[in-house]
């Protein structure tokens, strides 16, 4: 959380909450812990279970791959703010699968394809 002074009101300090915002030391933590998952990622499947078993999601939120938090579903960061590109992760690991969620263009990154049918 980071402290601010109030310009309208000289004197008074208010918190922001804002929980998108990352402070820097965390920023860096997250990169360090989550960069050597993908780096080492051989498949789709083994991404989600590596970052599922760090309590996190990946999921496609407004047309654009991200982090999310596994048990709230909070987003947490996108590949960009990793320094990761999804054409080249598409072109190390294929293309992901994804089941559409919602009316925006939003999904989830599923570790193995649905079968359709099924009883």
């Amino acid at each position: 959380m980071s402290i601010r002074i109030e310009n309208e009101n000289p004197g008074t300090i208010s918190a922001r909450q804002a929980s998108t915002e990352l402070d820097c030391e965390t920023a860096v933590l997250l990169r360090a812990t989550i960069l050597p998952v993908f780096s080492s990622a051989a498949s789709w499947a083994g991404l989600t279970d590596i970052l599922k078993d760090k309590g996190y999601r990946l999921v496609f939120r407004d047309g654009r791959m991200c982090i999310t938090d596994h048990t709230t579903g909070d987003r947490v960061c996108g590949l960009h703010f990793l320094g990761l590109e999804l054409k080249d992760l598409v072109r190390r690991l294929g293309r992901p699968i994804v089941v559409a969620r919602g009316q925006q263009a939003d999904g989830d990154v599923l570790t193995a394809r649905p079968v359709v049918g099924r009883a």
